[in-house]
């Protein structure tokens, strides 16, 4: 089975010497523990406090946000910064990430994010108190497979523990994990009021057509009917063949249709409806799938606190007023100053991701350009046929006047700028990336922003790029 004490002391030897190497030290301490001891996560997650965060899309944000607001609430929390989330990941935040010297055992919690697949072989070692799924996306379908496979990969890793469930109500695929599972399982997402206002704001004043990720009842095989949508599948939905529909929420967000969720502090409200309780909320990381995050993470942080605690009165209220001092994460709309301007990261790596952040940039009043950032390494997903399941068309007219591509599959974006209408200002290999963005930066007028929209392995390489070029820190130091 391995010793705990030599796979600890080796790992934070590696940590130690990659450090030295100015490298983050996010998985490979925790591979040679693994190595030297398979069953270390289980040794080190034993009698912690626990929440993990799975799904495609938000993981890192609303896990950014859990660990902010349980901060503000007085507890010291351990968490995977990064996103370095397979098991090498969890297995180095365990060994590197310390609690600090003093720290009340029964105040300390360890926030997770957990990749998908890494959850159902790992979530028995964790044994988490909760267990938050944001959404199900198309992604990376030559390591996931189809939707359907991803959702039982989480259901066997639920069912592998005795959390409490925090499931997005809006996706059908997630909702579906807490059908034979309701004794545990607790609902947040949009009210159909305001779904349906935004989709009379649609230009074609309907209701927008469901995206082909999950637009099929997975048991029926019956398309879904909806009576709104907010983005991609998710939405007010209802199987005419079993009846499976979307469940009562007991986290439910409003907001006025009206307003630009771009902005931040974009006002929402959150209703508790178990308790009859609603808080009235500033959005603190723009753009409306982080109306998403911030109600699941709410949620996420209410359940815990009940379950760590009998009474119940204020908890949600303590919840709501800690979500004020939450702030973007690692690569995640993440806005940093350069002099007087702005450059702005928003990670995308699947259509509905790319999608939004489109939305999200056409709609800011700050943006001046925009990169887009393609690589197609093993973390990515070799096959980038995805962007074109992406709806430039609709939005290429109010995207920034300047477009700059880049990245190891430049080419393929290049093509699909190009087939949308519009033409790059410049384009290159991600060697060229800081040459094109110190170009973009010239020309950006002062208190404007250029927005990069890079996937996974092209994000990590070109913030490492900018902390050598442009003197930022990085995202391991504080």
């Amino acid at each position: 089975m391995g010793l705990k004490a030599p796979a600890h002391a080796a790992a934070l030897i590696t940590k130690g010497i990659l450090r030295i190497m100015g490298r983050g030290a996010t998985t490979l301490p925790g591979k040679v523990a693994i190595k030297m001891c398979p069953d270390i996560i289980n040794k080190c997650a034993r009698g912690k406090k626990i929440i993990t965060i799975t799904g495609t899309n938000g993981k890192t944000t609303t896990t950014h946000m859990i660990t902010s607001m349980l901060r503000s609430l007085g507890y010291e929390v351990v968490t995977n910064v990064s996103g370095a989330n397979l098991a090498s990941g969890i297995a180095t935040t365990f060994l590197c990430e310390k609690p600090s010297r003093g720290a009340d055992p029964e105040k300390t919690v360890y926030v997770l994010e957990t990749d998908e697949a890494a959850f159902a072989r790992i979530a028995k070692d964790l044994q988490p108190k909760v267990c938050v799924v944001t959404n199900l996306f198309r992604d990376q379908l030559d390591r996931y497979g189809e939707l359907t496979h991803t959702r039982d990969l989480i259901a066997k890793g639920i069912d592998a523990t005795s959390a409490k469930i925090v499931l997005n109500a809006d996706d059908s695929l997630v909702a579906s994990m807490g059908k034979t599972r309701a004794e545990r399982s607790s609902y947040f997402g949009i009210s159909l009021k305001t779904m349906l206002e935004n989709n009379q704001l649609h230009p074609n004043n309907t209701i927008l057509e469901a995206s082909s990720d999950a637009a099929f009842c997975p048991e029926c095989k019956v398309r879904y009917n909806y009576n709104a949508r907010s983005f991609g599948h998710l939405g007010d939905y209802k199987c005419p063949s079993c009846g499976f529909s979307t469940p009562a929420k007991r986290f439910e967000l409003s907001s006025d249709a009206s307003g630009n969720p771009s902005d931040i502090g974009f006002p929402f409200d959150i209703n508790d409806t178990k308790n009859d309780m609603s808080c009235e909320l500033n959005l603190k990381i723009a753009g409306s799938h982080n109306l998403y995050n911030t109600c699941a993470a709410v949620s996420a942080v209410t359940t815990f606190l009940e379950n760590d605690r009998e009474e119940e009165a204020e908890i949600f209220e303590n919840v709501c007023k800690a979500q004020e001092n939450v702030e973007a994460a690692f690569g995640r709309m993440e806005k940093i100053a350069v002099g007087n301007k702005y450059i702005c990261i928003l990670l995308v790596k699947n259509p509905v991701g790319l999608d939004r952040s489109l939305s999200f940039v056409a709609q800011s009043s700050d943006a001046d350009s925009l990169m887009l950032v393609l690589n197609s390494n093993t973390a990515d997903g070799k096959d980038v046929s995805w962007i074109w399941d992406v709806d430039f068309e609709s939005k290429v007219d109010d995207l920034p006047q300047n477009i700059y591509v880049s990245g190891e599959r430049y080419g393929d974006m290049m093509l699909r700028v190009a087939y949308s209408g519009r033409t790059v200002d410049g384009y290159g290999t991600l060697e060229y990336a800081t040459t094109l963005l110190k170009g973009a930066l010239a020309d950006c007028p002062d208190g404007k922003c250029i927005y990069i929209l890079p996937n996974y392995t092209a994000m990590l390489d070109l913030r490492g790029r900018l902390v050598k070029e442009l003197k930022l820190k990085d995202f391991w130091k504080d």
